[in-house]
């Protein structure tokens, strides 16, 4: 197995080197680098993201952020397209690539537009209509919450509900497509995107279910969640290569 303390070093400048080129007097300040320590051996803290290079998973603290109605992301910073997005978390969008890239994700640039044609923040139905195509490293996303004194643990997809087909959006792996670069900056860091359910190249993660070109099709399952503003634990594991990249 492949020491991750070997490999920090690399993956530090892969992940902050581009964003620091662009840097001038009126860009906002870049994150800090990431302070990485283990604390097991093979398990990792990153800030608040705790890596297990044996499980191939990465965990860290989020909150439901909506309660209903129409969804665009499944998962951005408080910063972040809060009103559009089922869950959040505090962590750094910057520190979660840098995390993956240890566990070994390579993620992909979209086949179309080029990383300096990222889309803007505004995701619409415009846009969708050409949206490019994403590929990357398939992933699992669940959720853990704690309802009274039992802990319980479940795929993401069954928070989300497709108002096409009336049920609860299929399970399955998602796409680590791990962001573009945009005129020196990391998009899912200024934007605060970790995940997206239609195609947004800036997010780190994206769906790659039918329906992902539709923005009116996702919404919040609510028969399905905990109470508003419950804290989760969010887990992303990274799957085998030989794994299938859609349900």
């Amino acid at each position: 197995m492949i020491s991750l303390k070997l490999l920090l070093p690399a993956l530090l400048g892969a992940v902050l080197a581009a964003p620091a080129l662009a840097q001038d007097a009126t860009d906002p300040a870049p994150p800090p680098a990431p302070v990485m320590r283990e604390i097991s051996p093979g398990v990792f803290e990153i800030g608040k993201i705790q890596l297990d290079q044996k499980t191939r998973t990465i965990r860290f603290p989020g909150e439901l952020n909506l309660g209903e109605g129409i969804l665009e992301y499944l998962l951005v910073t408080p910063q972040g397209s809060t009103h559009e997005s089922l869950l959040t978390s505090d962590v750094q969008p910057s520190d979660l690539h840098f995390a993956m890239l240890l566990l070994g994700a390579k993620g992909s640039s979209p086949d179309a537009p080029g990383a300096g044609q990222a889309p803007t923040g505004q995701i619409d139905s415009e846009y969708l209509k050409t949206a490019p195509k994403l590929r990357g490293d398939g992933i699992s996303i669940s959720v853990k919450w704690k309802s009274g004194d039992a802990e319980k643990t479940t795929p993401v997809e069954d928070w989300v509900f497709n108002t096409v087909t009336k049920k609860a959006m299929e399970r399955g792996p998602w796409i680590y497509n791990g962001s573009v670069f945009s005129n020196g900056h990391f998009m899912a860091q200024l934007e605060g995107a970790f995940a997206a359910l239609v195609t947004y190249p800036s997010a780190l993660i994206n769906n790659p279910r039918k329906g992902s070109d539709n923005d009116q099709i996702w919404a919040v399952n609510s028969k399905a969640i905990p109470p508003d503003k419950t804290p989760l634990e969010i887990t992303i594991q990274l799957l085998p290569n030989d794994e299938p990249k859609t349900p």
